[in-house]
């Protein structure tokens, strides 16, 4: 546990420096020195490689709850939006149809028995945001069995969010973890429906790590991104964000994405709706090549009190479309499956570090093979290494030879998957 905390922390926080235009620093390497080539490794050219996208196949993966064996689920959060009075009147304005419906609460508020009923009722899944109580005692246990046996008595499939890490939340992660560690019983024993989601914002991308309660407590985990828009029409980098959570998070469970684009910003009163539509039909279309982001919520509501933005896709006709042409594929599902445990099937996850291939002959950076493929065999390999640029890499004949892995290329699209 420790040694993965470590590891998201300092990839995250080297990821995010350099994507801003930097080097990673000589004092920030990465855990274990273990992108530093020993004394005495043999060295290769610069101009006699190339590199290569890596990907590494994980058999006998075990789904957790509810996770679908291809494409995502799509999911809205309306109620904040005053011009939305139901689940039904939102998708006739969008024109498409959602598996989950997002809403938020704090844990000390009246459960929202009408609107479980109404996503029952409209053969949704409903997906709790659940925020602390709004006194001192934040780590109510009384009160979160309370709200489990609400959540299990209609025994639907249903995710919980969990005390998500956003803006100034105030935690301290010793006690957070224990809680939420406690949460995962508390469900199991009164609501075994409900899928446990760990989440967090952008804000708390880096400080994310050293919150995480682990993977036996985890089911799903979940990433909050605005695209709050400028004065200039322009937005941040959503993937730029999307990369660096994928990366650290994508063997810890399917991941969830809640998003928003705004069309107005109140900086100069300027609306930006062709702008904001082509930004939702980008990350639609692009996020299909994350298959292990397996639901995302857009977050349909006017924040004009807070951030000055508009979000909600259902206030122009140019949004509304850009949104239903997007979200109109086989890989958005509409439906959530009451299956609890799904079979064991093989996952193949993206690693951020990359191969090379010499003369014919292919290698592994170490550090792909430390914390992408968590290879057991690392002893095994000693004497093996190849210095490139400074960094270790091996063989895939000598990793073949310890373990039996294989490995297929296609150059055509610059990819070498390990398995």
């Amino acid at each position: 546990m420790f040694r993965f905390t470590l590891f998201l922390m300092t990839f995250l926080a080297i990821a995010l420096f350099t994507a801003c235009g930097g080097q990673s620093s000589a004092s920030a390497p990465m855990p274990l020195q273990t992108n530093v080539a020993p004394a005495g490794a043999t060295p290769i050219r610069h101009d006699e490689i190339v590199r290569l996208n890596l990907k590494i196949e994980i058999a006998g993966h075990t789904p957790a709850m509810y996770e679908p064996p291809s494409g995502a689920f799509l999911g809205a959060y309306i109620k904040r939006d005053a011009t939305v009075d139901s689940i039904k009147a939102f998708e006739a304005d969008v024109g498409v149809s959602h598996a989950i419906f997002a809403y938020t609460m704090a844990l000390c508020d009246e459960y929202p028995l009408r609107w479980i009923l109404e996503n029952i009722a409209s053969n949704k899944s409903p997906f709790i945001i659940l925020n602390p109580p709004e006194d001192d005692d934040v780590y109510n246990a009384q009160l979160l069995a309370y709200f489990a046996i609400e959540a299990g008595r209609f025994n639907v499939p249903m995710f919980i969010n969990l005390f998500p890490l956003v803006g100034d939340h105030g935690f301290l992660p010793s006690e957070y973890i224990v809680f939420f560690r406690e949460a995962r019983s508390i469900f199991a024993q009164h609501a075994p429906n409900v899928a446990l989601v760990w989440g967090f914002d952008t804000q708390n991308m880096i400080a994310s790590a050293q919150f995480y309660p682990g993977r036996n407590a985890v089911d799903w985990v979940h990433l909050i991104i605005y695209n709050d828009v400028d004065a200039n029409g322009a937005f941040k980098d959503f993937f730029a964000y999307l990369d660096f959570f994928y990366f650290a998070y994508q063997q810890e469970g399917p991941l969830i994405i809640s998003t928003a684009v705004s069309h107005y910003t109140l900086e100069n009163n300027s609306y930006f709706t062709q702008e904001a539509a082509a930004k939702i039909e980008r990350i639609y279309s692009r996020l299909q090549e994350y298959p292990r982001i397996k639901a995302i919520i857009y977050r349909n509501y006017n924040d004009l009190h807070v951030s000055g933005n508009k979000y909600n896709v259902n206030s122009t006709q140019n949004i509304s479309e850009a949104y239903a042409q997007a979200t109109a594929t086989p890989h958005f599902l509409n439906h959530v499956d009451n299956v609890r445990q799904p079979e064991a099937t093989t996952i193949r996850i993206q690693s951020p570090f990359r191969a090379v291939m010499r003369n014919s002959y292919f290698y592994i950076p170490l550090r792909a093979l430390v914390y992408d493929a968590r290879f057991p065999y690392l002893e095994m390999l000693k004497g093996k290494e190849i210095e490139i640029g400074g960094e270790m890499f091996f063989a895939i004949r000598d990793i073949n030879r310890v373990s039996g892995a294989d490995f297929f290329v296609d150059m055509r699209r610059n990819l070498l998957v390990l398995r």
